[in-house]
């Protein structure tokens, strides 16, 4: 019900980001050296609303097609600098089917991917990749040296995303999304507006209770981060619990229903030296208000080719009949998104790897965003950083707690 009753509230806009910009100083490092990437159509004007610290005042967008318009960014908290929240002008993509099925109903983008990403010729008739281009910050140009891009959790109009990563002075930034008649994030509006710094932030995923989770690299830390805040809530040390010290978090995730240990925590212990295999560990967590504490950490299998995000893919997702996983990869050769098999804990089995992308230039985080089950990854250090998306996938189950 939930989810239904979100879906009335989607803006049905469609606006491209303009590209620019560059990285900072490596922290992970480069195994390719970058090619061209495709820029995304006009950018998007708009009006902002409240200052740091302050509810952005409510901007009506028309009405769509399929559904009833939203309004604009209403999140709190300050900022470390500039306004929250904006509005763009509007325009409708073309879309086929119905608008509240997820992956039969699709919002065709302007900008398909380009050589850089290279899907699998099997998927090809189930899946559309669309590369969202940049995204713009507050005060010109794009954030550089992305990190994860989540979608806040009360709010389908609005992600958090972090840029620039993996670095001492690491931001977490908020924008306004817009999405088209049937559902589909179709581009960013505005700019993103900074919410916290914290030092070497990297990927992220929404957990239990609204609660964003938020990995550290190469400090092996995990942080919390409760919406509407203006500081972490938690942050854990996962080397005092056992994390090895070749590991440094990089995709962090939740088990899907269906499974023994259902919303407990998985994290890609990427490997920071680039010269053997990463860890999967899994982690027991639980709720100590205002955050969740980490009580076992143990390390499980080792994984290849240096996983920078996973996510489990929703069953039922054409030729994902069976529960898989599908992860970035930065360390294969050619750098490329992959799926593998899960065993009974929900845990990768290396030897069950497919391709997806079968070539990706420097991909890096992966997340199912709960609307329309859009799968959305990024670049990193590709100097400007791309966002991209793939329709085609159900929406995933929600998380229990």
């Amino acid at each position: 019900m939930l989810k239904k009753a979100r879906r009335t509230a989607i803006v049905m806009v469609l606006a491209g980001s303009s590209a620019g910009g560059c990285g900072d100083d490596g922290a992970r490092g480069d195994t390719t050296s970058p090619s061209g990437t495709a820029t995304t159509g006009a950018s998007v004007g708009g009006t902002s609303g409240g200052g740091p610290g302050e509810t952005g005042t409510p901007t009506t967008a028309p009405t769509g097609e399929t559904g009833v318009a939203a309004t604009g960014d209403t999140s709190t908290g300050e900022a470390l600098t500039g306004s929250a929240g904006s509005t763009g002008s509007t325009g409708e993509p073309a879309s086929t089917g119905d608008a509240t099925t997820g992956g039969s109903c699709l919002d065709i983008l302007p900008m398909p991917v380009g050589p850089e990403a290279v899907l699998a010729d099997e998927y090809k008739p189930y899946y559309q990749a669309y590369d969202l281009g940049a995204v713009p910050k507050q005060g010109g140009g794009v954030l550089p040296r992305l990190g994860g891009l989540v979608i806040a959790p009360d709010d389908p109009l609005l992600a958090y995303v972090i840029g620039p990563s993996e670095v001492p002075e690491a931001q977490l930034h908020s924008i306004v999304l817009e999405r088209g008649p049937c559902g589909h994030i179709i581009g960013f509006k505005g700019e993103a507006q900074p919410v916290l710094m914290a030092p070497y932030l990297d990927l992220m995923v929404n957990g239990p209770k609204g609660i964003v989770f938020v990995s550290h690299y190469p400090t092996a830390e995990l942080s919390q981060y409760v919406p509407g805040q203006v500081a972490l809530a938690s942050t854990i040390d996962l080397a005092g619990l056992g994390m090895e010290a070749i590991h440094s978090p990089g995709g962090i995730n939740f088990v899907p229903p269906g499974y023994p240990e259902a919303g407990q925590l998985r994290i890609a212990g990427f490997n920071i030296n680039h010269n053997g295999t990463s860890g999967w560990y899994r982690a027991t967590i639980e709720f100590t208000d205002p955050a969740y504490a980490i009580t076992k950490l143990s390390k499980t299998v080792d994984i290849p080719n240096g996983p920078g995000g996973f996510a489990y893919i929703p069953i039922g997702s054409p030729l994902f009949p069976e529960q898989r996983i599908i992860m970035t990869e930065w360390d294969s050769v050619p750098q490329a998104v992959s799926s593998f098999a899960v065993d009974a804990a929900g845990d990768p089995i290396p030897a069950t790897r497919k391709g997806f992308f079968t070539s990706f230039v420097k991909p890096w985080g992966s997340y199912f965003e709960p609307e329309t089950g859009d799968y959305i990854f990024l670049q990193w250090e590709n100097q400007p950083d791309h966002v991209y998306i793939v329709q085609g996938f159900v929406p995933p189950p929600p998380l229990p707690g």
